[in-house]
């Protein structure tokens, strides 16, 4: 089959390769297929270039992958791509699906299929079935399709050993062909690549919908595993900054000692962050200093709340107390720069509360502040309590960090945006945290990209 996995045109900052689609590219690859990526932010493709696009080339299957904002563009591809290939299978898959799957099909009446979970097991047999004169779509794990006038939902399958997981396809997503917008903003050199170590979630947050995806079984990568991709992406496309995108590495305290030792000792001098955050209480002096020996530069760590109830409420289980004893190791024992991320708009959050989370941010020693207003993301438990209570309307146009897509009784859609813009300027302007972040720039077009993200923050 020839298949196009997909990137929609969206409002994103964040333009790099997606190892979601990598993953999946290479697993077809390997099973016989003729894979292509197309990441519509890279090729700065407007609805109409897509459309010519699709008129141009023929694939058997197009596959979307999409997050709740992605709601609105996602219609518009599949429109187009059934105009112009109506006898095409398309697919979505990706977070907002994983987190709705009863939801997603009767949403999108173009699309054909979606997948939930982690695909790589999955997405061979999909497009075997669709090979075969009768397909048994049963079959396929992870699989959500439309029987006649019924919704089918199947069983999830993921993979136990993720080193038999081949590497991404990273010959359809040349990190050098992207531009210096990856996760995390800040970076010591470019290209940069992300990659993962670890997958699963044990912690039970409240607000987070990462367990649709990838459950709350905890796998990982061996060591050595990791340090051949490393390798890989050194060698053939000149990557010498690594992002480590899965947000419990730290938890897997001899996974990260094995990983540091073995990479100091592979001599490959690179450097590496964590910009999805990591967990506060899982960093040890022990593993900080051989982070930064391996050359860790920069982690970031959900603090979220300033409010001890609301860490409570949301099932955190942090406290305030360990998070600025963390911080101030962080601070003590390395040069490791760091980023805070903070929430505001918790269903039950009173408006004292968040304006002690500004508060606890300016008075942390951190480098830099994420200050993001609350998302009811499909897969969490709190949407799952407001789609119980029937308050699961939304504008998914709004799940966007620097918009407001829920607001909370007592405050206004206004008040939870001033509320932001506040705390971005409280915290950001300040001279010690202008010329720290000043001296982290390494290009105008960085700089450019930097600028223009604060001032889309403070719209």
């Amino acid at each position: 089959m020839r298949v196009l996995l997909m990137i929609p045109i969206n409002r994103t900052y964040v333009i790099m390769p997606s190892l979601g689609l990598g993953y999946i590219a290479a697993v077809l690859q390997k099973a016989g297929h003729e894979v292509s990526i197309l990441h519509c932010l890279r090729e700065k493709f407007t609805f109409a270039d897509f459309d010519d696009y699709v008129r141009k080339n023929k694939f058997d299957l197009w596959a979307i992958q999409m997050f709740s904002f992605d709601m609105t563009p996602a219609k518009k591809h599949l429109a187009i791509i059934k105009k112009h290939q109506p006898r095409a299978a398309t697919l979505v898959g990706g977070y907002h699906p994983s987190g709705d799957p009863e939801g997603i099909l009767p949403a999108l009446p173009q699309a054909d299929f979606a997948m939930v979970g982690e695909a790589e097991l999955a997405f061979p047999l999909l497009c075997a079935a669709l090979s075969g004169p009768t397909p048994d779509f049963k079959s396929v794990p992870n699989l959500v399709w439309r029987n006649r006038d019924a919704i089918e939902i199947n069983p999830v399958r993921m993979a136990d050993n993720l080193d038999q997981i081949p590497f991404p396809a990273w010959e359809l997503m040349d990190p050098r062909t992207y531009p210096e917008a990856p996760h995390g903003a800040f970076f010591k050199h470019f290209p940069t690549a992300p990659i993962i170590c670890t997958r699963g979630c044990p912690c039970m947050c409240t607000f987070c919908s990462g367990k649709a995806v990838t459950t709350n079984k905890t796998r990982r990568r061996s060591a050595d595993n990791v340090i051949q991709e490393i390798k890989h992406l050194k060698d053939n496309y000149g990557v010498l900054d690594f992002l480590i995108e899965d947000e419990n590495f730290t938890a897997h305290k001899n996974l990260v000692q094995e990983f540091c030792q073995k990479l100091v000792a592979a001599g490959l001098n690179i450097h590496w962050s964590c910009p999805s955050g990591v967990r506060l209480d899982t960093l040890t002096e022990e593993n900080l200093k051989l982070m930064e020996q391996s050359g860790c530069y920069s982690l970031s760590v959900g603090i979220e709340f300033g409010s001890q109830r609301i860490h409570d409420l949301t099932k955190k289980k942090l406290t305030l107390e360990v998070i600025r004893e963390k911080l101030d190791l962080i601070r003590r024992r390395t040069a490791i720069k760091t980023t805070g991320f903070f929430l505001f708009g918790i269903p039950g959050e009173s408006r004292s509360e968040m304006e002690a989370t500004v508060r606890f941010a300016k008075s942390l020693d951190i480098d830099r502040a994420q200050f993001n207003n609350f998302m009811p993301l499909p897969g969490s438990e709190i949407y799952r309590e407001l789609k119980r209570r029937g308050q699961a309307q939304f504008d998914y146009d709004r799940f966007f960090v620097h918009d407001v897509a829920y607001v909370p009784e007592g405050m206004t859609l206004k008040e939870m945006k001033n509320l932001q813009r506040r705390a971005y300027l409280g915290f950001y302007l300040r001279p010690v945290i202008i010329w720290n972040i000043l001296k982290e720039i390494i290009s105008p077009r960085h700089f450019y990209r930097l600028l223009k993200r604060f001032f889309d923050a403070m719209r």
